[in-house]
């Protein structure tokens, strides 16, 4: 039997993450935390992938310091392999540093991403036996532009494209096309349509204009209102599950890597939205980038435990009508 694997393209990088005990204040020294964590979107969603399982192939481009040791040594601990990845030797690994607030969620970030230019259309273009012979390729838009059009022109494998950022998505929204899954937030979905989603009825006519650009499945993330997910014929919403947050760096990729390893699952669009959402749940408890308790176990439990209400009460309804 031939082994199953995902490839993942994109960033890995050191994240440096500072959270103050009381109100940030701007322009002033703030008392508080520090940690370095391994992080990287596409590091990320590799690292939670191996936890639920999935073998993984990652392609990335590393600098020759201290930092990518790090990044190598993790790798290999998790069973990611990086065996179509390269190092740079003139160049800095990427790094992200972070400021949350005293809740944990970000207020500003600066990260030194240079290094990713080297993921170039040639770059890939080596990678591809490897990257069609996978199931399912999962990327994230730190690399250029013109890379991301190959593998959307080339790949033979669903892409599962994570937009990172705004302004990452401002690149791709007149390019993007031959996307399985796309999982945007709810101002890079306005990018994308270009149009302001206010309303409900909003959100259904901009993730209809982003469905016909060539994108299978939608799911996008509405922050504390949980998740809006439609692949255009079903549609529906789910609200995340109430806990508290320690820190929302990492949520969306812990999203992203469930919803592709539900894939995996054949998981229905609706069970998809959930096992992401319990992904994030998982991942926002913890004050780390990919939290240890990510597993398949974990979020099958979560599933079956936290919406039977909802699973209930839907089906009690549908049989009335």
């Amino acid at each position: 039997m031939e082994r199953q694997y995902v490839s993942v393209i994109g960033g890995a990088n050191i994240d440096i993450i500072g959270t103050p005990y009381y109100n940030l204040t701007p322009n002033d020294s703030n008392p508080g935390r520090t940690t370095l964590t391994l992080g990287g979107v596409a590091r990320n969603i590799a690292e939670n992938l191996s936890r639920l399982g999935v073998n993984i192939e990652f392609i990335t481009v590393l600098g020759n310091d201290s930092y990518s040791r790090e990044i190598e040594d993790s790798c290999k601990e998790l069973n990611i392999s990086l065996e179509h990845s390269q190092i740079m030797p003139n160049e800095r690994t990427s790094t992200y540093i972070c400021i949350n607030n005293e809740l944990g969620e970000m207020q500003v970030a600066i990260s030194d991403m240079e290094i990713y230019k080297y993921i170039t259309p040639s770059y890939l273009e080596k990678k591809l036996e490897i990257i069609n012979g996978g199931a399912a390729c999962v990327v994230d838009t730190n690399i250029p532009e013109e890379s991301l059009e190959y593998l959307m022109d080339n790949s033979k494998v669903p892409i599962f494209l994570d937009t990172v950022s705004t302004k990452k998505t401002e690149k791709i929204k007149d390019s993007i096309r031959n996307v399985h899954t796309l999982k945007p937030n709810i101002i890079e979905a306005e990018i994308l349509s270009n149009m302001k989603i206010i309303t409900a009825e909003d959100l259904e006519k901009a993730t209809s204009i982003i469905l016909k650009k060539g994108i299978k499945r939608l799911f996008v993330s509405l922050g504390a209102r949980g998740v809006y997910y439609t692949d255009g014929t079903i549609k529906g919403s789910i609200l995340p599950i109430p806990t508290e947050i320690i820190n929302t760096t990492g949520a969306g990729d812990s999203y992203i890597a469930a919803v592709a390893w539900a894939y995996l699952k054949d998981f229905d669009l609706e069970k998809s939205a959930k096992a992401g959402l319990a992904a994030s749940y998982i991942c926002v408890r913890s004050n780390q980038t990919v939290s240890k308790d990510i597993s398949a176990q974990n979020i099958e439990n979560i599933m079956e435990n936290n919406w039977r209400q909802y699973d209930e009460f839907k089906r009690y309804f549908s049989n009335k009508s």
